[in-house]
C-alpha cells in the first residue's frame, strides 16, 4: 500500500528490496496513480487485489491509515506492517490515530507491526520491507543471529555493522511504536525459532515489566539474549517519548529486570554486535583468568590493562608452567603473561604455548586472547588452524584481537573462514572476554533458578 514507480521514492525502494531479496510469494503493488511498477501490475485499491494476501505493508500518510486498516479488515487481511510515521511519537493526535487502528485490529483479529518502523528483514523467507536501499545499508549474509529493535535507525546501523563484521543474521524485527506486536511477542517467537541461536534486543522502554521479564527469562533459557537500553537518564525521557512514543522509566528498574531475566546488557552498538558474534561462534568462559599470547610486548601489556579494567584477571605464569613455557620459546621472549614471543617467534611456538598454558587440564587460564598483529616475519596463515585447535581441544574461548588497517582486514578472512571471529581493537577484544565470562555466569544463574523452582514446585 503506497507502492510507487517514482525513482528514489520509499514506495519504490521497498518493492525493489522485496524483489531483489528473492521473495518467492506473490507481490501486489497498490496505488491508483500507476498501472504497473517494475513490470508488475499495480492495483487501484485493496479491494481489487486478487485473493486475500497474507501480509500487507502500509506506507501512506498517517491520517489515511485508520480507514485503510478498515478496508484491510473487510478484505480479510490478518497481518499488517505499518511503516508510516506521524502517530503517538508526535503527540495526542497521533495517539488517537493509533487507538482507532487498534480498535479495528482487535475487532477483526488482525496483528499490527509498527507504526513508525522499518518492519522486517528476513534471511529465511527473503522478505525485506526496509525502505533503505542496500547501497546505503548493506544486507548481512544469512546466519543465526536475530535483532529486535524499537528503533528503525538502530536496526539499520546494526545491520550495516553486522555486514561489515561478516555476522550472519536470521531475522531483523523493527517494531517502532509497538501499537500491537512488541518485544515480548518477538522474544517468544524467537525463543523457539530454529533459525536463530542468539538474539540482540534494542529497547527504549517497555509497558508491561512483568510480561517482559517473563518473556526474556523464557527466551534466555533457550539461547543468549543481549540487550542495549537507551534513555537511561531521567532527562532523556522526553526525547525517548518523541522518538517512538514510549516512556523510558527508571533505569535502575530496567537493570534489575535484565539481571532477573538472565539477559546480558551492553552499553554500545559496537559491543552489541561484537557480543552476538562471540556468543554464536565461541564457547563461554568458565572463569575470569586470561592468557594473552602474541608477538608484541607493548600492545600485549596494553591489552592486559584493558582486561584488568574490565574486571578480568591476568595472572603471572610461574612455577613449573613457567619452566615449561620458557623451554618452548626464545630466551629473550617475555613469558610472564602476556606472553610476548617477539617478532622472531613462530606460529609453532605459539602452538606449543597454547598446548602447555591453555589446553592442558591443569591450565590456569579460562580464556585466551591471541594478538593477531599482521606483518610479522614468522607469522603465517597457519595460525588460524592453531587457534581453532586450541578452542576445540580445550573447550574454552580464544578471542582474536587485531587492529584496523588494510592488511588486518584482508587477513581477518583467514580466521573467519574457520568460524573464528576477529575483533578489530584490543579494547573490544578485552570486553568480549568479559562478555564470555559474564554470559556463563548468567547462564549458571538461570539454571540455578530453574532447579530452585523445580524443587519448590515438588
Amino acid at each position: 500500500m503506497g507502492a510507487s514507480g517514482d525513482r528514489g521514492s520509499l514506495g519504490r525502494i521497498i518493492l525493489e528490496n522485496i524483489l531483489k531479496r528473492g521473495f518467492q510469494g506473490e507481490v501486489f503493488p497498490v496505488n491508483p496513480k500507476f498501472r504497473s511498477i517494475l513490470g508488475i501490475k499495480c492495483f487501484r485499491n485493496i479491494a481489487d487485489v486478487p485473493g486475500i494476501p497474507d501480509l500487507s505493508i502500509v506506507l501512506v500518510p498517517s491520517k489515511q491509515v485508520p480507514e485503510l486498516v478498515k478496508e484491510h479488515a473487510s478484505k480479510g487481511i490478518k497481518n499488517v506492517i505499518i511503516l508510516s510515521a506521524g502517530f503517538s511519537e508526535t503527540g495526542e493526535k497521533g495517539r488517537e490515530l493509533e487507538r482507532k487502528i487498534l480498535r479495528t485490529a482487535k475487532d477483526f483479529g488482525m496483528r499490527i507491526l509498527g507504526p513508525n518502523c522499518l518492519g522486517i528483514f528476513d534471511n529465511v523467507s527473503h522478505l525485506d520491507t526496509f525502505f533503505i536501499p542496500d547501497s546505503l545499508v548493506r544486507r548481512p549474509i544469512p546466519g543465526t543471529v536475530a535483532i529486535v529493535s524499537q528503533s528503525g535507525s538502530f536496526a539499520g546501523h546494526a545491520m550495516d555493522i553486522a555486514a561489515f563484521e561478516n555476522l550472519g543474521l536470521s531475522r531483523v524485527i523493527s517494531y517502532g511504536n509497538k501499537l500491537d506486536i512488541n518485544e515480548v511477542d518477538s522474544l517468544y517467537f524467537l525463543a523457539r525459532d530454529r533459525h536463530t541461536k542468539a538474539i540482540g534486543l534494542y529497547i527504549e522502554g517497555v509497558e508491561n515489566g512483568r510480561n517482559f521479564v517473563r518473556a526474556a527469562r523464557y527466551c534466555a533459557s533457550f539461547k543468549p539474549v543481549v540487550v542495549l537500553k537507551t534513555g537511561k537518564s531521567e532527562e532523556l525521557e522526553t526525547s525517548v517519548a518523541s522518538h517512538t512514543g514510549s516512556l523510558s522509566g527508571s533505569y535502575s528498574v530496567y537493570k534489575a529486570a535484565f539481571r532477573k531475566s538472565g539477559i546480558l546488557e551492553v552499553d554500545s552498538l559496537e559491543l552489541f554486535v561484537d557480543s552476538l558474534k562471540a556468543l554464536t561462534c565461541l564457547p563461554r568462559a568458565r572463569g575470569s583468568k586470561v592468557l594473552i599470547i602474541g608477538h608484541a610486548g607493548g600492545v600485549g601489556l596494553l591489552l592486559a590493562d584493558h582486561c584488568v579494567e574490565a574486571g578480568l584477571e591476568v595472572p603471572r605464569i610461574s612455577g613449573d608452567l613457567f619452566k615449561r613455557v620458557r623451554s618452548l620459546t626464545f630466551p629473550f621472549a617475555s613469558i610472564n603473561n602476556p606472553v610476548d614471543l617477539t617478532a622472531s617467534g613462530s606460529d609453532e611456538q605459539a602452538s606449543r604455548v597454547f598446548e602447555e598454558a591453555f589446553i592442558r587440564e591443569d591450565s590456569f587460564a579460562d580464556i585466551a586472547i591471541y594478538l593477531a598483529l599482521w606483518g610479522l616475519p614468522q607469522s603465517s596463515d597457519k595460525i588460524a588452524a592453531i587457534v581453532k585447535r586450541a578452542i576445540t581441544r580445550s573447550g574454552k574461548p580464544v578471542v582474536v584481537a587485531s587492529v584496523t588497517g588494510d592488511m588486518c582486514l584482508r587477513k581477518r578472512s583467514i580466521f573467519e573462514s574457520k568460524g573464528i571471529p576477529v575483533f578489530l581493537s584490543i579494547q573490544r577484544a578485552a570486553m568480549i572476554a568479559k562478555v564470555l565470562f559474564e554470559a556463563e555466569k548468567i547462564q549458571m544463574n538461570v539454571k540455578k533458578e530453574k532447579i530452585r523452582k523445580s524443587w519448590s514446585n515438588n
